[in-house]
């Protein structure tokens, strides 16, 4: 299937599925606890924050599941994936790292042809930023656009809102990382006031999203953090890197036109989740990551089942499932199917008599999509 054709079947599905969503911003606020974010329930820190979930969804119990540290957190949340990163040594001679699977912005753009000036990380001024991967199907060619500039998150949104004002990137993440620094000096106050500080700054991003017209009703945002901080039990909020509570729970906010509104969601969900779940939107398939789509915090379409129920059309039961499905019909008694990735790899194609069962046993969890022979298009979501 040709890129063209890729880019045309996800806005035919996209239509279908009353998705709205065509730009994406991720916003990670490094080393922020639980108890300091929307485990407060005065939410003393996040005041704006808990006045925009109002619109959105919150997680709960959102977790890091692996390491909690920084050096191996971003990754993975770039990656959707507990990757393994490699030392090296970068151009200007500084030692750093790369992670050895592709990121979200390695997929974005190969698997979509974007301009490296489409998508942009944003984060303050480092002498050794973190390498994407080398990866031999993705690498160097498709890492995002690095804007390092700044000494404090203030001066990182002040990039940011540029950069979206002038540019106008279809992708975007935007790295706060004042709330760790805090932490680890131990001054509680300190610690304290620069979560508050995030706080207003995400709220004046997403005020920016919103009176951008570029970016205006078709821009989600996700809010999330990389790592919590010792409970009061393991050390207290001066440090984190351990596996207890403190360290592993962690917040998450997701805003946008295909979020549920003023909802909370008890599922437990991880970091790897983030990039399958900016995949769906975004029409990108991350092959490489360990996480599934966060299906529930997506609002319903408003497309009746009447509207997908046409002379034709060929349904799937159940969605979601965990390995096989049906597909039927009201009307058809045989059909033609090809089932794709959502990169637009065909997985399957299927042909026989309804009802046809398929068995999608070892492929991972995620979204898929389905086309009939008469154009018609469905989805399939696969859990874990």
């Amino acid at each position: 299937m040709s890129k063209k054709a890729i880019l045309a079947f996800f806005l035919a599905v996209c239509a279908l599925w009353g998705l709205q969503t065509r730009n994406f911003v991720l916003v990670v606020i490094d080393g922020a606890r639980y108890t300091e974010t929307f485990g407060d329930p005065d939410h003393t820190y996040v005041p704006r924050m808990y006045e925009l979930s109002q619109y959105g969804t919150i997680i709960d119990s959102f977790y890091n599941d692996g390491y909690t540290y920084t050096r191996r957190a971003i990754p993975a949340i770039w990656c959707g994936a507990w990757t393994e990163v490699r030392d090296t040594v970068d151009q200007w001679g500084h030692q750093t790292q790369y992670t050895l699977l592709p990121s979200f912005f390695e997929y974005y753009r190969k698997q979509q042809n974007m301009p490296q000036d489409s998508v942009y990380y944003v984060l303050k001024s480092l002498y050794s930023l973190w390498q994407m991967s080398y990866h031999p199907d993705y690498g160097p060619s498709f890492w995002p656009t690095y804007h390092s500039y700044g000494q404090s998150d203030s001066d990182v949104f002040e990039e940011a809102k540029f950069i979206m004002e002038t540019l106008h990137p279809r992708l975007m993440m935007v790295y706060f990382a004042d709330v760790d620094h805090a932490g680890h000096t131990g001054d509680w106050n300190y610690y304290t006031s620069t979560i508050r500080k995030a706080d207003s700054l995400v709220a004046l991003l997403w005020e920016e999203i919103q009176t951008e017209p570029f970016y205006a009703n078709r821009t989600s945002m996700i809010v999330t953090n990389d790592h919590g901080r010792h409970d009061d039990q393991h050390g207290g909020f001066q440090g984190h890197g351990c596996g207890c509570e403190g360290c592993r729970h962690i917040m998450f906010l997701a805003l946008g036109p295909d979020f549920k509104q003023g909802y909370i969601s008890y599922n437990r969900r991880v970091i790897p989740d983030i990039v399958p779940t900016m995949g769906y939107m975004m029409g990108f398939d991350p092959e490489y990551s360990t996480g599934s789509v966060i299906t529930e915090i997506f609002a319903p379409s408003g497309i009746s089942e009447a509207q997908l129920r046409p002379d034709g059309v060929i349904a799937v039961f159940p969605s979601p499932a965990k390995n096989k499905v049906t597909f039927y019909s009201p009307t058809e008694k045989f059909a033609r199917i090809a089932v794709y990735s959502p990169s637009g790899r065909l997985i399957e194609a299927l042909e026989g008599p309804l009802p046809l069962e398929w068995d999608a046993g070892g492929l991972p969890a995620g979204v898929y999509f389905y086309v009939t022979e008469k154009g018609l298009s469905g989805r399939i979501t696969l859990f874990p």
